[in-house]
């Protein structure tokens, strides 16, 4: 879930690793943390529909809410007990990805429950916005924004797509890397090609567009 995280967590007991006889390892601290990681999706397979309502229930509106559907479904895949143990050995959990050692105020019960883990990414991403997701801050989720807003409409909503703002910027348009538009009053450049989509207004796209 986060994109930074720290190179030593101390775990106990799992992390008193022996090291090896190899020169490479022979001067690293026994007690630093080493896991393999490792990604496993279980639990139920929640539609973008279901996790649209999760998010409602939990206080999402407008933009936000096709958003949290889209990280969703970025970082899960929509398995509600999905995890992926990292090399720090902490472990990104259920439907968000709610990271165990950065998050630890989310007990697992929580993190696996949609409906506790709905209120919980919601909690987090009014204290620290949504920057907290490795999957917002690389622009993967935006490869499920169509998705998303489609769910989000479907709950009944379409609160997901901002009104006009005004500029040149279009939905549905075809735009090539160096190209520059006007949203909002503010002008952007085209960081990599594509075809726009709701959702993908260049305030709400950082992967694919910079303000100038």
């Amino acid at each position: 879930m986060r994109l930074f995280r720290l190179a030593l967590v101390a775990v106990p007991i799992l992390l008193l690793i022996a090291p090896t006889t190899t020169a490479a390892h022979a001067a690293a601290p026994v007690t630093a943390a080493a896991c393999q990681q490792q990604s496993f999706l279980e639990g139920d397979h929640y539609s973008a529909v279901q996790i649209a309502q999760e998010a409602k229930n939990a206080g999402f509106t407008g933009q936000d809410w096709t958003i949290s559907v889209a990280v969703a479904l970025a970082e899960s895949a929509g398995w509600t007990r999905a995890r992926l143990i990292n090399t720090d050995c902490s472990v990104d959990r259920g439907l968000w990805q709610i990271n165990s050692y950065w998050h630890g105020e989310v007990s697992d019960s929580c993190a696996f429950s949609p409906s506790c883990a709905a209120n919980a990414t919601h909690t987090i991403w009014a204290a620290r916005g949504w920057p907290e997701w490795v999957t917002y801050t690389n622009g993967a989720y935006q490869a499920h924004m169509a998705e998303a807003q489609a769910a989000v409409n479907q709950v009944g909503g379409g609160g997901g797509t901002p009104p006009p703002a005004g500029g040149t910027w279009q939905p549905g348009t075809a735009y090539t890397a160096g190209q520059q538009v006007s949203y909002g009053g503010r002008n952007y450049r085209c960081l990599q090609s594509h075809t726009s989509l709701p959702g993908w207004e260049p305030p709400n796209a950082p992967a694919l567009w910079s303000p100038v």
